[in-house]
């Protein structure tokens, strides 16, 4: 069934794949973005008669609430953020309004135009630093070392205390993303280890045992296409980690990965300390109980 979907954020990197998968479903698609990183994504789109833009800052009460009342939508998919550790630091007043308090002003307004299907984009980063010998599952204490991290608990914790009777609001703890976008990124490991090995043929290695959990940057995009058109009641209002099982990585078996099967004489420095503490091994098995779910209808 064709839907009118708003997607905050839907020009970055992981809101390129969303926007694309949603128009190839034959959806409606209102991208509200305020292109802080130029408008080149937009001539991906530019063109497609269910592709409409909006340039606007998320913080802008009654431009949204302009945009809610012309398109009526059936779904909001919330990525707009000020993403990154050394940004929101740098930033920490724009964190929280951007993060925090622009997100429940996003849950209010859906609330208030009966939106059934609110999907929001935590991080996995709030686990930050865990027992490395436990794989965290969303039940797991958090333990967020970066404003950023902060800014998204907050957000999850409110979303579901105010708004989860009124709307389905899932909520996602993605995995460390990678890959190519019409948007790309090089400040995520795989991608700014990658670009350092094709540029100068060596890599640079931080805390060699810490973890991430890992993705493509394409498969948010599936599990909201899924989400949406279930009707399945067990997936309301919750926290899932998003990623996959096989897909936690020591930093080193990223390098050495690289290495093996794409540089063959990459140059690996290793540094035992990062200033960047986290690791965190993520368990997926919440996610692929309730895909299975999903895939068998209500």
């Amino acid at each position: 069934m064709k839907k009118n979907i708003l997607v905050t954020g839907g020009l970055g990197y992981i809101g390129c794949h969303v926007v694309n998968l949603f128009l190839s479903k034959g959806h409606n698609v209102t991208v509200v973005d305020n292109i802080l990183f130029g408008s080149y994504p937009l001539n991906v789109f530019l063109g497609n008669n269910n592709f409409f833009f909006y340039k606007t800052d998320i913080r802008d009460r009654k431009k949204i609430e302009e945009i809610f009342k012309i398109h009526k939508f059936d779904v909001v998919v919330h990525l707009a953020a000020l993403v990154g550790e050394a940004a929101c630091k740098k930033n920490v007043n724009d964190t929280d309004e951007i993060n925090y308090k622009a997100t429940l002003m996003l849950a209010e307004l859906s609330k208030l135009h009966h939106i059934n299907n609110f999907i929001f984009m935590s991080t996995a980063s709030s686990y930050g630093i865990q027992n490395i010998d436990e794989i965290a599952d969303e039940n797991t204490k958090l333990n967020p070392v970066s404003e950023y991290a902060i800014s998204k608990i907050n957000s999850e914790r409110d979303l579901l205390q105010k708004y989860s009777e009124d709307m389905n609001i899932t909520i996602f703890r993605p995995s460390t993303v990678h890959g190519t976008s019409p948007r790309m990124r090089f400040d995520l490991i795989v991608n700014h280890l990658t670009l350092d090995a094709y540029k100068k043929n060596e890599i640079l290695v931080l805390g060699p045992k810490l973890w991430r959990p890992l993705m493509s940057v394409s498969e948010p995009s599936k599990v909201f296409d899924l989400v949406i058109n279930s009707e399945n009641r067990n997936i309301k209002s919750q926290i899932f980690n998003l990623g996959s099982d096989d897909q936690n990585f020591q930093k080193i078996n990223i390098a050495e990965n690289l290495k093996k099967n794409f540089f063959k004489n990459l140059k690996i420095e290793i540094i035992d300390k990062d200033p960047d503490l986290r690791s965190y091994r993520v368990s997926l098995k919440k996610l692929k109980i309730n895909l299975n779910l999903i895939l068998a209808g209500p």
